[in-house]
């Protein structure tokens, strides 16, 4: 091939989040719709009736006909006074900071029971997970019949994009809904695709970017930076789909919005939020390479140390940052079929760890990708769960977080359908190195199945002592 042309790399950069789950779940509906309507997240009992919002999710739009735009979303005023308005009626006893909040299943579920029956808006609080920064202890209590959930927490506020999150750390908070959809869609992510979500060019979209290419080749037409709308207008609109948990959920759009910031920090369409951190077309611009044959396939999984646990498996403990990144090289053929997965190189592979290794950087700098780690951690949380019967165990029934009874209608969003493709290059000595964004995919199981029995894990239960008969509390400084 001449060095005048482009070599037009199909860049598949996506992401695999294995999200666990368990068998036996107490789950209603299969993680379909729980009876959710409308759009746009304003339905549900209380949890949009006016006054309190979810906010924006990964500060990305989608249109009202599915189309993820990437154009920057924001809240307008009346919005975001409505969500303000909302917060300021949070207990102030939230607050205060703490390396271990308790939030009690038990309470929750009548929390959210007793505000359907008294016809009122779930509050803030209830919403917003008592101001939960991340989920990190399961602890089933049987003499209790409860099961809590714990982890840091703080007092809440809401951001200048209109996200919800810590008062002291700017971090995304937990929200109820994404835990809801977490719980209610176990058994499937624990079968078939398990909870997946996947990006992908159609594979007409494929063979018109080859036909392109080939034009080019054939009439000796080298490529230029001017042909960027023609490179995404052969590539045409990538296929969403979804699988696992409901697609016009705020847990979806999570994963979606999060997959979306990575490929744009891969193609190098979004200046990165932290510094030296190149995208992988600048990396391979500055190696000069010029016999890239394959397009690199980037993912997201999950990245947790084996769940520590007490040696009655009453109480667990998930561990690790959470998330990290691989990387493959794969191919498509002539009719557009992806043919197979390659051996990734070696500059794909230095990025996909450079993306583990600072995601704690870089999710402080961009929340999407906190909240991505936020829902995984409800995953294993549900899968946890759900795997070891922690209801039947403790004797719980939570037939609102399940949602067998209408007390908590998650609310729906507009489903997100197709990406226009987007176009990213770099000038590697005479050639121009052209890539065009592709697909994601997310796999499940195997977290929750992965434990390990360490000693002293029983302290953490001197914690669960209830204060002042609250749902949620702090638990005692030692």
């Amino acid at each position: 091939m001449s060095a005048r042309f482009a070599k037009i790399t199909l860049f598949a950069i996506a992401a695999l989040l294995v999200i666990p789950a368990a068998a036996n779940a107490q789950n209603a509906n299969n993680g379909g719709n729980n009876g959710n309507n409308g759009n746009n997240g304003n339905n549900g009992n209380g949890f949009n009736n006016g006054t309190i919002f979810s906010g924006v999710v990964g500060g990305i739009k989608i249109d009202t006909r599915g189309v993820f735009t990437g154009e920057k979303a924001k809240l307008d005023r009346t919005a975001l006074a409505r969500i303000e308005e909302g917060l300021k009626a949070t207990d102030s006893k939230i607050a205060e900071a703490t390396p271990l909040r308790m939030v009690s299943l038990r309470g929750l579920e009548e929390a959210i029971t007793q505000a359907k029956d008294e016809g009122k808006p779930l509050s803030s609080e209830i919403k917003y997970m008592a101001g939960l920064q991340r989920v990190e202890y399961v602890i089933a209590l049987e003499d209790k019949s409860d099961i809590i959930i714990a982890g840091p927490g703080e007092g809440i506020r809401l951001d200048q994009d209109g996200v919800v999150v810590g008062e002291k750390s700017g971090n995304p908070v937990i929200h109820l809904e994404d835990f809801l959809v977490a719980m209610r869609s176990v058994e499937n992510a624990r079968t078939g695709q398990g909870v997946s979500v996947s990006i992908d060019p159609t594979e007409g979209g494929i063979q018109q970017l080859q036909n392109f290419y080939g034009q080019l080749k054939r009439s000796n037409t080298p490529f230029r930076p001017e042909m960027q709308p023609l490179v995404e207008k052969a590539m045409g609109d990538q296929t969403i789909r979804l699988t696992g948990v409901p697609a016009d959920s705020r847990f979806s759009q999570v994963l979606v919005a999060a997959d979306y910031k990575m490929k744009q920090l891969g193609m190098g369409l979004e200046a990165a939020p932290i510094s030296n951190f190149p995208s992988f077309m600048e990396m391979a611009q500055k190696a000069k390479v010029r016999n890239m044959t394959a397009a690199p396939r980037f993912w997201m999984e999950c990245n947790y140390e084996p769940v520590a646990k007490n040696a009655d498996g009453s109480i667990w403990q998930i561990r690790g940052k959470g998330v990290r990144t691989l990387t493959e090289d794969s191919k498509f053929d002539s009719q557009g079929k992806r043919d197979g997965a390659k051996k990734p190189n070696r500059f794909a592979v230095k990025w996909a760890e450079m993306m583990t290794d600072r995601f704690d950087e870089l999710s402080s700098a961009e929340p999407v990708f906190r909240e991505l780690r936020n829902v995984m951690d409800l995953s294993v949380v549900a899968a946890i769960i759900s795997r070891e019967q922690l209801n039947q165990k403790v004797g719980l029934e939570t037939p609102a977080i399940l949602g067998l009874t209408n007390a908590a209608v998650v609310p729906t969003y507009t489903v997100p359908k197709v990406v226009p493709a987007q176009c990213s290059f770099v000038r590697i000595a005479q050639s121009w190195l052209v890539s065009a964004s592709g697909g994601i995919q997310l796999d499940s199981w195997g977290i929750a199945s992965n434990t390990e029995v360490l000693p002293n894990m029983d302290r953490i239960e001197t914690a669960t002592a209830t204060q002042g008969g609250s749902w949620w509390w702090n638990a005692a400084s030692n």
